[in-house]
């Protein structure tokens, strides 16, 4: 008996602990499987699937699983589709972005950011926003969020760089502010565009007050009485007349640059040898300008055709040469030059004056621009003349340029292109 029921308690134990550990497996087998479902998806890999061995609470449980596994992949290919298509918007952009953490620390920026401060991306992320953009007053988030842009300047020695600033704060419904975007929209142009036209307005307006002003005087004078002494009166209408052409011829000026800045004239384009139009304005000139200049031609032996407009032609080399004129010293020569180059003929005037400092040789062609003010003012022009020579020479598709060696004289050379050569026999 005692056998008996020692046997048959073994066996029963035996059998209940092989059913225990089949029964265990059955329910620690699904759960272990989801456990690794749930590695792989730490790793970033939502393909593997739970196997379902039944229906019970435990099979729901690994169906369940694999449906929060297909949600997390659509998510999570949705999160980088996004992430993706904002990557492509911030490298498309012209603007530079940059987003700061709360403390103001640089953690994102786009390729345009990082060339307008001209920092390498190690060099930017982790930086203070304060001092990466150079700004003079210290940057203060305030509790609206609300901030009103900045004008930077990112300028160098060489060149003129102005950045305006625009601030965006990053918060989550209503909660703190958590960080702020920064876009950063190149504004050189427009910042010089609005710097030339406060400098033209300031311009003209100085240039009509000063003929204005001195006729206002001479003009009381003679109506005091002056008109009546036979020496002083021929001599202030002399001068009243002298400025008031000099008015019209600055307000024709202006004219012509307004119609060409607004390009509301046309060129009436015609062929003509411009070696021989150049000699015949030459000759014009060589009959006014006096005994004590000078006039040297190097001009080719040839006949150089070219499409153009004569009159607008003739207007810039008259610009030209009457400067040559006034700023030439007594004695001195004026040579004139052509030379062929690339399909494009090159015209060269050279005076001997005091010459132009190399700083200011671009901005010659500037309107009103004048190195000696005072002395070119007292010789008369409206300071237009070689801007107008540069907008009609543009016109053409040709180039204007200066070349000068302080006080040994002044070069200015344009191109036109020119469409036949015919060869002259002496």
């Amino acid at each position: 008996m005692t056998r008996i029921l020692a046997t048959g308690t073994l066996i029963a134990l035996i059998i209940t602990t092989i059913l225990g550990i089949l029964l265990s497996r059955t329910i620690t087998r699904p759960i272990a499987d989801m456990r690794r479902q749930a590695v792989e998806m730490r790793k970033g890999n939502f393909s593997r699937k739970v196997k379902v061995y039944s229906d019970d609470e435990v099979g729901q449980l690994a169906y369940a699983f694999n449906e929060l596994t297909d949600e997390l992949m659509e998510a999570n290919a949705t999160t980088e589709a996004e992430r993706r298509r904002l990557t492509s918007v911030l490298e498309n952009m012209s603007d530079g972005v940059v987003a700061t953490d709360r403390s103001l620390r640089v953690i994102l920026m786009n390729d345009q950011a990082r060339d307008m401060i001209g920092l390498a991306e190690e060099e930017a992320m982790g930086a203070n926003l304060q001092n990466l953009l150079e700004f003079d007053d210290e940057i203060v988030i305030p509790e609206d969020g609300t901030m009103p842009p900045k004008l930077i300047d990112l300028s160098t020695d060489e060149e003129l760089f102005l950045v305006r600033a625009y601030f965006s704060p990053i918060q989550k419904h209503s909660g703190p502010i958590t960080g702020l975007i920064v876009v950063l929209h190149d504004v050189t142009e427009q910042e010089q565009v609005e710097q030339d036209r406060r400098e033209f307005v300031a311009n003209v307006s100085h240039e009509l007050r000063t003929p204005l002003t001195t006729m206002r005087s001479y003009l009381e004078v003679l109506a005091e009485g002056a008109y009546k002494d036979d020496e002083l009166a021929p001599r202030f209408l002399e001068t009243t007349q002298n400025e008031t052409e000099r008015m019209i011829r600055l307000v024709n000026d202006l004219l012509q640059l307004s119609k060409m800045d607004s390009k509301e004239y046309t060129m009436q384009k015609v062929k003509f040898d411009f070696i021989q139009f150049f000699n015949d304005i030459i000759d014009r000139h060589e009959m006014t300008k006096g005994e004590t200049i000078q006039f040297r031609r190097k001009l080719m032996k040839r006949r150089v055709y070219v499409h153009a407009d004569q009159d607008k032609m003739t207007q810039v080399i008259d610009n030209i040469i009457t400067n040559a004129i006034k700023f030439s010293p007594e004695g001195g020569t004026i040579t004139f030059r052509t030379m062929l180059r690339a399909k494009r003929l090159v015209i060269g005037i050279k005076d001997e004056g005091v010459g132009i400092p190399k700083s200011n040789l671009k901005k010659i062609f500037e309107r009103f621009y004048r190195v000696d003010k005072a002395r070119a003012r007292n010789i008369g022009g409206t300071g237009l003349g070689l801007s107008i020579a540069k907008e009609v020479v543009s016109a053409h598709s040709g180039d204007i340029w200066a070349e000068s060696e302080f006080g040994r004289g002044t070069t200015i050379y344009f191109t036109i292109p020119f469409d036949t050569i015919v060869e002259v026999n002496d």
